[in-house]
């Protein structure tokens, strides 16, 4: 991947009450079976149950609007555990769970601690 940016389209399954207040649990699941699981604070949340957003990945800051969800922060870990593979991004305290069948970093040519731009566009306009 040599422009270090990574697209897919995700659809919100459920969208849950986090552990402290103000707090809500966004879970993606995406048309290429990749599922996302994403802290949010209630202030900035964008997301809607079933809506679509095309979900960024990148190492440089993409464009986007006051409509879009976009924050930076560093690959924390990435485990794998009977054929999945789980990567931790850390949004300086949101924390994004990323689950696949496939080694998320080296598909997307990242590594631990890179610095990393995660932003949600919706794609249902």
């Amino acid at each position: 991947m040599q422009d270090l940016n990574s697209t897919e389209i995700c659809k919100v399954e459920d969208i849950d009450r986090g552990a402290l207040r103000e707090l809500y649990v966004v879970k993606f699941v995406c048309d290429n079976g990749r599922k996302i699981t994403m802290d949010i604070v209630n202030q900035i949340n964008i997301f809607s149950k079933n809506n679509k957003y095309d979900i960024i990945i990148s190492k440089n800051k993409p464009e986007f609007t006051q409509k879009d969800f976009c924050g930076h922060g560093y690959i924390v870990t990435q485990k794998s555990t009977e054929g999945k593979y789980v990567t931790i991004i850390s949004l300086y305290g949101l924390l994004i769970r990323i689950e696949s069948d496939k080694n998320f970093l080296e598909e997307k040519n990242l590594t631990i601690t890179d610095h990393i731009y995660f932003c949600a566009k919706n794609a249902n306009t």
